[in-house]
């Protein structure tokens, strides 16, 4: 295929490919939302003047480090079922949002560990170290973007799944390298300027507290 003819086919299946990163960001903010929610219940847990409570915080927290996401998707996908019958309704429970739920476990784990030490830098009247774990934060939300694409081996019509489609519609395997690099523009045309921005933000607040804090995740009791 000529260049021409490679960037119509391009341009022409754009809305489709463009559809379908917007499922990745909807995956992504989503586990994010999932996982915020209880790391911050686990890093209270661990800052509770109660060591039994203290302790489960840390043992969930182990936990969610080492389960593997991909794994936990397969098994998600096959654990709840496809649809609910409540009151005599059926209602559907979407495949996107159990790769959600898959990729907010390591989420947790993450606000957790660095939730937790922000909250002590808090404190202890170190807000500028504490205000770290907004760059970080959104670091990771870019790295769960870039997983967000695992989500099409349970059938969710995310980008690489439809890069897939395209392919297969166009019946050209040499197109098949220029589609997933299109895709792979979508990726880092959102994460590049999120961690360029995140990566100044950070310079900035390490220099109001005189260095990196002592603290990278929290491991204490």
């Amino acid at each position: 295929m000529t260049p021409a003819e490679i960037i119509h086919v391009l341009v022409v299946w754009t809305p489709f490919l463009a559809g379908g990163f917007l499922w990745n960001i909807l995956i992504s903010l989503v586990a994010m939302a999932i996982g915020t929610v209880l790391g911050a219940v686990l890093a209270r847990l661990r800052l509770s003047g109660r060591k039994s409570l203290a302790r489960t915080g840390l043992a969930v927290t182990e936990l969610t480090r080492n389960i593997p996401t991909f794994v936990f998707l397969f098994y998600l996908a096959f654990l709840i079922p496809v649809e609910f019958k409540i009151s005599d309704e059926i209602y559907a429970f979407p495949a996107w949002l159990k790769a959600s739920l898959a990729l907010s476990v390591a989420v947790v784990g993450f606000v957790s560990d660095n939730l937790l030490v922000a909250w002590q830098h808090w404190r202890n009247d170190n807000h500028p170290a504490a205000l770290l774990f907004v760059p970080s934060w959104t670091m990771y939300l870019v790295i769960i973007v870039m997983a967000s694409s695992t989500a099409s081996v349970i059938g969710v019509g995310e980008i690489v799944s439809r890069c897939n489609i395209v392919i297969a519609a166009v019946s050209g395997e040499e197109m098949m390298v220029w589609v997933y690099l299109y895709a792979i523009g979508y990726f880092f045309g959102l994460c590049f300027p999120l961690n360029w921005a995140m990566g100044r933000v950070k310079k900035r607040l390490l220099a109001r507290v005189g260095g990196a804090p002592k603290q990278e995740c929290g491991e204490c009791e």
